[in-house]
C-alpha cells in the first residue's frame, strides 16, 4: 500500500512538472480512481483478492496515458485562446474526439500485451493470472474514464493554458526538431546501430540466467535436519538440542524451536530421522555475521554439520518450504527424479547423479534420499533343517506370527460388540539373537528353537519405497545459491547426461520450480505470437496501411533494449516478473508510436512534404511521448527501489519499466523518425481507400490507384 500511495504522489508531482497546469494534473490523476473503481469491481466479478501479486503490479503511470495524450492535445491546440462556456465546450470536444481513436487503440493494445499471463496455468497461473485481471480491468476502466469522462472534467476545470506547456519543455522540443532531420539522414546507421545494440544486450542479458520467480526474503530460516532412518527419538532430541545451542551462537538468530518427526497421517508422514528448526532472524540491517541470506545459510550448514555426527542440514525459509513441497512434494528449490525397478540400482544411480551435480557452481544444499538404512530382521527359512524335523514352512512362521501380532484363539462378545482374543509370545527383545531363542513345534510334539530351523540375520532394509505414476522413484533435492535456476540446471542436465548411464527402463525428470518455468516457457511460446498477431491486426485495422502498421510494430524489438539494460545493471536474471515488465514495455513503446505516427500521418494528409511532416510531427508530440513515458517509469519508482517483504517480486518488474522506459524513449525518438522515412518512401496519402479494398489497403496506393514505390 505504500508503494501504491508515493507512486499516486509521484505521478501528480510528475504530470505538474511537465504539463504546467495543477488542475490539469489533478484532472488527469482523477483517472487513476476511477480506473481503480472499475478494476475492483472487475476482480469481484473474477474472484480476485487484493494481494502483492494482483495490487502490486499496477503502475499508476500506465494508466493516466491516455488522458495525457488528451490534455496534451487540447493545450496544444487551445493554448494562449479564450473560451468559456459552450465554446469551450464545442473546441474541447472536437480535438478529444480526433485524438480519441487513436487513444483507444492504443490502450486496447497495452491491454492485449497481458493475454499471454492469462493462458498461464498450474502455479504461475495462479500467481500472474490475477496480475493480468487486475491491470488489464484497470486499463480498461482508464480507457473509460479518458473516452468519456475526461473531456467533461477538462471542460469544466480547465481552461486553456496562457501557454504551450512550460518553457524547458519547449526548449527540449525545440532542440529536438532541429536534430530530428540529422537523425532521418543517418537513418540506416541509426537502425544497424539499433539492431546491432539489442543484439549485444541480447546475448549479454541471456548469460544471466533465468528464474521462475525471485526468491522473497521471509525474515526467518527453516534448518531442516535429516539423519539415519534407524536414529532412535532419545538420540535425534540430543543432537536437536547441540544444533539449537549451535545456531544461537549466531548473533542473527533470537529465537528456535525444533520439531522431529511428525503425527503418523497421510499429509505429512516423517519419523525421528526428520527435524525442522524455525530460526526467527533479526532484522537484517543487524547482522554482523553475513551480507545476505544465502550467505547465512551458508554458515549455518557449516558449523552444524562439522559440530553435529551423523547430521545433514538444509536451509530454506517456512514459507518457501511448504510451497516448494506443494508443487513438487519436495521442499529443494530443484527436486532430480530417478524412476526404475530395483531400490538397490536406483540408490546407486541416484547418488552417482548427487556427486555429478555436487560440482557445479552453485549447488547449496545436496541430498540424495535415504530409501535404504531402515533396520531389518531378515528370516530364510532352511527347508533340510526343516525336513529332518518334519516340519512345513508355516509352521516356523506361525511362531514369529505370534510374536509380532499374536494368534486369534477366540472371541469375546460384549453385549452387540465383539473382540478378537489373541496369544502373544513376544521375542525378549527386537534382536536377531533373542527371535531365534523362540521356540516351534514338531509334529512328533517336541519344541525346537526357531534358530535350528531358519537363517537369521540383522541388516538395512526401505525406509521407504515411494512410487509416482506406479514407478518406484528416489529424490535428489537441490537447494541453489548465488546462482539463477536455469543455467544450473542446464549444466546439471549436460553434466549427468555424459557422466551418468542409465540402465534399460530407468528415466530422469527434472522437477520443482524448473518444471513451473518450463511449463510457462512452453505455455508462453504458443501464446505471445498469437497476442502479437492481434496486435498487429489491430494496428493494420487502425491506419488501414503496412507501411504505418510495420514501423509501429518495429518498436516492440527496439523497447526491449532498455529493459535488458536495466536488469544488466542491476545483476538481475530474466524471471515471470520480468516477463510482465517487458510486456508492459512493449505496450508503452506501441503507445507512443501511435501518437506519432498519427500526427504524422495527419499532416500528410492536410499536404505537408513527408520529411517535414516526420520531423515536425514528432516535434508536435514530443512532450505527450515524454510525459507518458516518464510517468510511466516513475510509476514504479518506490517498487524498484523497495526493501520491504515481497519487494524480490516486484523488483525485476520495475527495473525493466524504470530504467527501460527511458532508454527506450531516447531510442524511440532517435530512430523511429528513420524508420517511418524509409516506409513512407514514396508514400502518398490515400483519400478514399475503403475498407474492404484490399490492394489500396495492403500497398498504400493513391487515391487514383498508381503504386507507391
Amino acid at each position: 500500500m505504500t508503494n501504491l500511495s508515493e507512486g499516486v504522489l509521484i505521478v501528480t508531482l510528475v504530470l505538474t512538472f511537465f504539463l504546467g497546469t495543477i488542475r490539469g494534473a489533478l484532472a488527469v490523476v482523477l483517472g487513476i480512481p476511477v480506473s481503480m473503481s472499475i478494476a475492483l469491481l472487475f476482480m469481484h466479478l473474477f474472484g480476485v483478492t487484493g494481494d502483492l501479486m494482483s495490487l502490486g503490479a499496477i503502475d499508476f503511470g500506465f494508466l493516466v496515458d491516455g488522458p495525457i495524450v488528451i490534455l496534451e492535445a487540447i493545450i496544444a491546440a487551445t493554448a494562449g485562446r479564450k473560451l468559456v462556456g459552450f465554446a469551450r465546450a464545442r473546441e474541447y470536444a472536437s480535438i478529444a474526439s480526433a485524438v480519441a481513436r487513436p487513444v483507444a487503440f492504443a490502450v486496447a493494445i497495452i491491454m492485449l500485451v497481458y493475454i499471454p499471463l492469462l493462458a498461464l496455468e498450474g502455479v504461475e497461473g495462479k500467481m500472474f493470472r490475477p496480475m493480468a485481471i487486475t491491470m488489464a480491468s484497470a486499463l480498461f476502466g482508464a480507457l473509460v474514464y479518458a473516452v468519456l469522462f475526461f473531456p467533461a472534467v477538462l471542460v469544466t476545470a480547465v481552461p486553456p493554458s496562457k501557454n504551450h506547456g512550460p518553457r524547458w519543455l519547449e526548449w527540449l522540443a525545440e532542440r529536438y526538431e532541429e536534430i530530428a532531420p540529422f537523425a532521418i539522414r543517418i537513418r540506416w546507421f541509426a537502425i544497424a546501430g539499433g539492431v546491432g545494440l539489442l543484439l549485444v544486450t541480447a546475448s549479454i542479458f541471456g548469460a544471466q540466467g533465468a528464474e521462475f520467480i525471485p526468491r522473497i526474503f521471509e525474515g526467518d530460516a527453516m534448518v531442516t535436519i535429516r539423519r539415519a532412518p534407524s536414529i532412535s527419538l532419545d538420540e535425534a532430541r540430543r543432537l536437536d538440542l547441540m544444533t539449537e545451542q549451535i545456531l544461537h551462537e549466531f548473533p542473527e538468530v533470537e529465537s528456535t524451536l525444533g520439531m522431529t518427526g511428525r503425527a503418523e497421517v497421510a499429509t505429512d508422514p516423517v519419523g525421528a530421522d526428520n527435524t525442522d528448526i524455525l530460526t526467527r532472524l533479526a532484522p537484517m540491517k543487524e547482522w554482523t555475521s553475513a551480507t545476505d541470506f544465502d550467505d547465512l545459510s551458508q554458515k549455518f550448514k557449516d558449523a552444524i554439520e562439522s559440530r553435529v555426527p551423523g547430521t545433514f542440514v538444509s536451509v530454506s525459509q517456512p514459507i518457501e518450504d511448504r510451497t516448494n513441497e506443494l508443487i513438487s512434494g519436495s521442499r529443494a528449490h530443484v527436486q532430480i527424479q530417478l524412476f526404475g525397478n530395483e531400490l538397490e540400482e536406483l540408490t546407486e544411480i541416484a547418488q552417482q547423479i548427487g556427486d555429478t551435480v555436487r560440482d557445479i557452481p552453485g549447488t547449496g544444499d545436496l541430498r540424495v534420499e535415504r530409501i535404504l538404512g531402515a533396520p531389518m530382521i531378515n528370516i530364510v527359512a532352511d527347508r533340510a533343517k526343516m525336513a529332518r524335523h518334519g516340519m512345513e514352512v508355516e509352521d516356523a512362521f506361525l511362531s514369529l506370527r505370534a510374536a509380532r501380532e499374536g494368534i486369534q484363539s477366540g472371541e469375546v462378545y460384549e453385549q452387540e460388540r465383539r473382540f478378537d482374543i489373541r496369544v502373544i509370545q513376544p521375542a525378549a527383545e527386537p534382536t536377531a539373537e533373542a527371535i531365534g531363542e523362540l521356540f516351534v513345534s514338531t509334529p512328533a510334539g517336541l519344541s525346537v528353537p526357531l534358530k535350528e530351523v531358519v537363517e537369521l540375520s540383522e541388516g538395512d532394509g526401505p525406509s521407504v519405497v515411494r512410487r509416482q505414476d506406479r514407478r518406484r522413484a528416489i529424490r535428489v533435492e537441490v537447494n541453489i545459491r548465488g546462482r539463477d535456476l536455469v543455467s544450473w540446471v542446464q549444466d546439471a542436465q549436460a553434466a549427468v547426461e555424459a557422466n551418468v548411464q542409465l540402465p534399460t527402463g530407468y528415466r530422469i525428470e527434472w522437477g520443482g520450480q524448473f518444471e513451473n518455468f518450463e511449463r510457462a516457457q512452453a505455455r508462453l511460446a504458443i501464446v505471445i505470437p498469437i497476442a502479437i498477431a492481434i496486435i498487429f491486426g489491430m494496428l493494420l485495422w487502425m491506419f488501414h496501411n503496412l507501411r504505418f502498421a510495420f514501423s509501429v510494430f518495429a518498436l516492440v524489438p527496439i523497447s526491449l533494449i532498455g529493459g535488458m539494460i536495466g536488469m544488466i545493471l542491476r545483476g538481475l536474471p530474466f524471471s515471470l516478473p520480468a516477463a510482465v515488465g517487458f510486456i508492459a514495455l512493449g505496450g508503452i513503446a506501441v503507445l507512443n508510436g501511435v501518437i506519432i505516427a498519427t500526427e504524422v500521418r495527419k499532416r500528410i494528409h492536410e499536404g505537408e512534404e513527408i520529411e517535414s511532416a516526420i520531423v515536425r510531427g514528432t516535434a508536435h508530440v514530443f512532450r505527450a511521448v515524454l510525459t507518458t513515458a516518464t510517468v510511466a517509469a516513475l510509476g514504479f519508482l518506490p517498487m524498484a527501489t523497495a526493501t520491504t517483504a515481497g519487494a524480490e517480486v516486484q523488483r525485476p518488474l520495475a527495473t525493466v519499466v524504470v530504467i527501460g522506459m527511458f532508454i527506450s524513449t531516447a531510442l524511440t525518438l532517435i530512430i523511429f523518425p528513420g524508420i517511418l522515412r524509409i516506409a513512407l518512401r514514396g508514400y502518398e496519402p490515400a483519400t478514399d481507400v475503403e475498407g474492404d479494398d484490399w490492394e489500396s489497403f495492403i500497398a498504400g496506393e493513391h487515391a487514383s490507384g498508381q503504386p507507391a514505390e
